[in-house]
């Protein structure tokens, strides 16, 4: 990856009027860390979709004009973007599955119709500096208050969690472990660790005493955070996320040891200062169960590939065809029956068959692979090394498990819109022909008065002076 210089870091946050759209799509944003659970706060319409929706309409009828003085720029990538969505929606309707409201969510935010958008729309809404600081901010809050919460989960404090949904024992999944507000502990832990990078761009990227202070907390929230999950697949990317991003600079490599040693120290000293968080650590260390989730409905995956290896079997099938495809194993029992599968990769290829698993891939590769190795201006630095971290954890859950969950997945296209936005952004068409005009424009008086001075001063010198 390439890399430059950072510029001079702003003074603070700017506090500066900011658009409707920009505001109202990065608001929307965080609270999809409720999607899916709104009902439990008595609440029918989802708060977060109904916010985006609202900025996508504020945008269209204000124009591009309302939060950019800049247009966009088509690339082949947005074809790749709209031939995945078109794609998965077919096949979708060929598999009679379009009707189910899971399958129709699933596309939306699994696959995702509304992360593409965003990525699309990102470089236009969060495009210049005060607008990157807001969604940073928000970002850092929404760390915060995930960080809290995981922390009172962690502590034995549940009782203290807002909103109450979350300290139901009968919703959701994983009650006993960090799960927030999304009532599962991957989830939680893999947003945890986003935030928590999106609080070390902040440290970069802003100044004032105080807002660097709260940088360092959420970044400390979000790691007890992760490590209170009790979610292996959490852990794993979250060590090899931090450890792919250092890497890529000349002072990540020097601050890696020492990184890692403090880690440790601090993991062991939580783990065992904790009342009752060793054993459940312990335990789920032990846990087989997942495991042999994870190796019957991979195994069921490949078979159906293996049956159908073009087109696959339709989107968001696999729960009911899935079943057939099991085999009982020599060495494990046979479990995970009706579950989704627990490679993401897998899922695609055995939904979408192998056409349209590659056109997911290479709109994945493009866009967010193309984010952190294409060059930008060194203002994005913190941002593409932030990208690399989220990128790699990303990959990893989705090795290990279904990741069908909006916020992350929603959060990390946006950051690769965020961060590939010069490569999509140009002047406007007016502003092009007045560059245009410019260049070409008849020579004026003090034009040649300045022509006749250089043409003196060559015979003075013998040269023009470099």
């Amino acid at each position: 990856m390439t890399t430059a210089a950072p510029s001079p870091a702003p003074s603070s946050v700017p506090t500066a009027r900011l658009s409707s759209p920009t505001v109202l799509l990065g608001v929307g944003l965080a609270l999809e860390i409720f999607s899916g659970n709104w009902r439990y706060l008595h609440i029918p319409l989802g708060g977060d979709r109904i916010l985006l929706v609202v900025g996508l309409v504020v945008l269209a009828l204000g124009g591009v004009r309302v939060v950019s003085d800049r247009r966009l720029q088509f690339r082949p990538l947005h074809l790749v973007l709209l031939a995945t969505g078109t794609y998965a929606t077919v096949s979708a309707l060929a598999a009679q599955t379009f009707s189910s409201s899971d399958a129709r969510f699933a596309l939306l935010d699994r696959l995702g119709l509304i992360p593409f958008l965003m990525f699309a729309l990102a470089p236009l809404v969060f495009g210049t500096a005060r607008q990157r600081n807001f969604l940073l901010a928000v970002l850092v809050a929404t760390g915060a208050y995930l960080g809290v919460i995981a922390f009172l989960e962690g502590v034995g404090l549940t009782s203290l969690a807002i909103p109450s949904y979350i300290r139901n024992p009968n919703l959701g999944l994983h009650f006993g472990r960090a799960r927030g507000p999304f009532l599962e502990s991957a989830a939680d832990g893999l947003s945890l660790y986003i935030c928590g990078v999106a609080a070390a761009v902040g440290f970069k990227t802003w100044s004032t005493p105080r807002a660097r202070a709260l940088c360092v907390a959420v970044m400390g929230l979000s790691a007890l955070g992760v490590v209170f999950t009790l979610t292996r697949a959490v852990w794993l990317a979250a060590v090899i996320g931090t450890l792919a991003a250092m890497v890529v600079t000349p002072r990540g490599r020097r601050l890696l040891v020492p990184t890692l040693v403090a880690a440790a120290i601090v993991v062991v000293a939580v783990v065992v200062l904790v009342p009752g968080l060793e054993s459940k650590a312990s335990n789920r260390f032990d846990d087989q169960l997942p495991i042999w989730d994870r190796y019957n409905t991979n195994s069921a995956a490949v078979r159906m590939v293996e049956a159908r290896p073009l087109f696959g079997f339709g989107w968001q099938t696999f729960s009911t065809t899935g079943p057939d495809y099991m085999r009982l194993a020599s060495n494990y029992p046979l479990t995970g029956a009706g579950n989704e599968v627990h490679n993401v990769f897998l899922s695609h290829a055995a939904e979408l068959g192998i056409v349209g698993s590659l056109l997911w891939v290479c709109a994945l590769l493009g866009a967010v692979g193309g984010a952190i190795v294409r060059r930008g201006p060194p203002e994005l630095l913190p941002w593409r090394l932030g990208l690399v971290a989220i990128f790699v954890a990303f990959l990893v859950v989705a090795s290990l498990g279904p990741l069908s969950y909006p916020f992350p997945n929603l959060l990390l296209w946006t950051w690769a819109g965020v961060t590939a936005a010069e490569h999509f952004l140009r002047p406007r068409a007016s502003d092009d022909s007045r560059v245009a005009e410019s260049s070409s424009r008849p020579r004026l008086a003090h034009d040649a008065a300045d022509e006749d001075s250089r043409v003196a001063s060559r015979g003075a010198h013998g040269a023009v002076p470099r």
